[in-house]
């Protein structure tokens, strides 16, 4: 027993020694902040590489390490506003988007995660319009004739049908509290009873029909007819013009902070700063494409092919403070998906062998000039060689010719003379003298040719 009560001991004396170790062992995790930042660098060289720019081109990595700064600047320079998130202050990206101008680029109302129930419109003057975005969910799936699917029966005695149990049930709560007279229609509580019933409210939908007709998506079958929804898609957002950025991050739910950013978002960073760092005058990276900007698509492959540091939109909002690793939370790293986060530098040429050779005397300047070059000879200087050719046949003309068509006798019962054909000669003299003409030409061509 006492051997048993050692083992315990001497096991569990074990786990609590070397629990440090386990711990220091584990990777530390990536600030939030700073999954945006390795997105936007991500996403900046993907759209490089898919422009025809290669990696070793020494303005590629001068670009990634020029379009920082950009970014930095509106934060460091502190034009952005900083905001406040649990225990943290600092800018955040949001407001460094906005001082850097997001708003001329993503010129629309954007939401701000995938399928997210928020969109902002970043406005000219730094504030946020808010507005409630529709949800994906909504409405209601397309289904095709012959389809399992939600059905309830009205007061009227028809049947609907529909493909989505939560919109079907909206529907059938909402048209009837309408029929009913009520003016203020509350948002339902909607939920599946674990059997083929869904719920919203006391207004029940069963997956217990057969689609009649075949309807497109946002529809619902009555009877055999298909027909538009009218209940108001659920919103827990409302409207709001004129939000500083802090009350727009404090409206987030937690729902809301923790979705895929969108990479509308990242693209438009990439493409805002990218387009800044080339009109500078010293700019030393690649062109910006002004005619082909880096696409919400390139982000979204960005991101699924590195999904863990795919941003959220807690990323986004959070304060992104100044941290042991980075001096400068803003600035690209080179490689966006390293261990350890260290922003890119241009390309200074610190590799040539020519720094360490001594400058080589060669002597005074002989003081040769530029080579000459002749003048380039005009087409009739090229063709008058051959214009020169045989120049005594040039005027040369063939010696006149008289001649008489022979016309032949006959004695046969009486003198006949034969001038038939001297006749049809005479009558088609242009005719055939043409055609001897075209086939003595040709005869030349083809001596000249075959020569």
């Amino acid at each position: 027993m006492s051997l048993y009560r050692f083992m315990i001991a001497f096991f569990a004396w074990l786990l609590i020694s070397t629990q440090p170790v386990f711990a220091q062992a584990l990777p530390n995790p990536i600030p939030e902040p700073e999954r945006v930042t390795r997105a936007i660098s991500g996403t900046l060289q993907l759209g490089m590489q898919r422009r025809g720019f290669a990696a070793n081109d020494h303005r590629f990595m001068n670009t990634v390490a020029r379009v920082g700064p950009k970014l930095s600047s509106a934060a460091i320079g502190g034009t952005a506003a900083a905001v406040t998130l649990g225990a943290v202050t600092a800018p955040a990206w949001a407001t460094v988007a906005i001082v850097a101008g997001i708003g001329t680029v993503v010129t629309y109302a954007v939401s701000l995660g995938i399928d997210a129930l928020v969109d902002w419109w970043f406005r000219d003057d730094g504030l946020i319009d808010q507005s409630s975005a529709e949800n994906s969910a909504y409405p209601s799936h397309a289904f095709n004739a012959g389809d399992r699917v939600w059905t309830y029966k009205d007061w009227q005695g028809e049947w609907h049908y529909g493909a989505n149990a939560d919109a079907l049930a909206r529907e059938y709560r909402y048209t009837d509290m309408k029929r009913l007279g009520y003016t203020d229609i509350s948002e339902p509580t909607c939920f599946a009873d674990g059997t083929t019933n869904y719920w919203c409210g006391n207004y029940k939908v069963s997956l217990s029909g057969t689609a009649p007709v075949s309807c497109g998506a946002g529809m619902q079958a009555i009877g055999s007819n298909c027909a538009s929804f009218s209940y108001p898609l659920p919103s827990s957002f409302p409207d709001m013009d004129g939000l500083t950025a802090q009350q727009a991050i404090s409206n987030l739910s937690d729902e809301e902070l923790n979705k895929p950013l969108n990479p509308v978002l990242v693209a438009a960073l990439a493409n805002l700063a990218w387009q800044q760092a080339a009109q500078d005058p010293d700019y030393d990276g690649l062109p910006y494409p002004q005619a082909d900007p880096i696409t919400k698509a390139e982000a979204s492959t960005w991101t699924q092919a590195n999904p863990e540091f795919t941003p959220t939109v807690r990323d986004f909002v959070a304060p992104n403070p100044t941290t042991n690793s980075v001096s400068n939370p803003w600035s690209l790293p080179s490689n966006p998906i390293a261990p350890d986060f260290n922003p890119a530098t241009p390309n200074t040429g610190t590799t040539n062998p020519a720094t360490d050779q001594p400058l080589q005397n060669l002597g005074p300047d002989p003081g040769i000039g530029a080579p000459t070059l002749e003048a380039i000879p005009t087409a009739q200087q090229i063709m008058q060689p051959i214009l020169d050719l045989m120049s005594d046949f040039r005027g040369y003309t063939p010696s006149p010719h008289a001649g008489e068509c022979p016309r032949p006798t006959i004695e046969l019962y009486g003198t006949h003379v034969l001038d038939a054909h001297c006749i049809l000669i005479d009558d088609n003299k242009a005719i055939i003298q043409a055609a001897m003409l075209l086939a003595w030409a040709l005869i030349a061509l083809f001596i000249i040719l075959s020569a």
